[in-house]
């Protein structure tokens, strides 16, 4: 059974449902489509800790990180909201580079 997350932007939660995300997973559509006829486990979703996050400094963000690492996930989707007009901020650009050294697969999208 694949493990997998998603992830988003802090700052969209307050517009965003994340209804879009959670249909496109559940029928297996758009980015979620190379999970066609597997078994998938969405194991968590998750949200960056905001544009003025600290990244070096801030424990609170990397014990999050320590958390979603030990789940031993083989893919994180990030989310249409974190790279707003084509540009991803650098924060998202942090946690993505954290969890492919750890050996999760990144993935652009979930519903777009």
């Amino acid at each position: 059974m694949k493990r997998i997350a998603m992830l988003t932007c802090l700052n969209a939660t307050a517009i965003c449902s994340s209804g879009g995300c959670f249909k496109a997973f559940n029928n297996r559509d758009k980015t979620f489509e190379i999970y066609k006829g597997e078994d998938v486990e969405l194991c968590a979703f998750f949200h960056c800790n905001g544009c003025g996050c600290d990244y070096e400094n801030d424990e609170a963000f990397h014990e999050k990180l320590d958390r979603i690492i030990s789940m031993n996930l083989d893919s994180v989707h990030k989310g249409v909201c974190t790279f707003p007009k084509g540009n991803e901020c650098e924060v998202i650009k942090k946690i993505s580079e954290r969890l492919e050294k750890s050996g999760v697969k990144i993935i652009k999208g979930t519903h777009q």
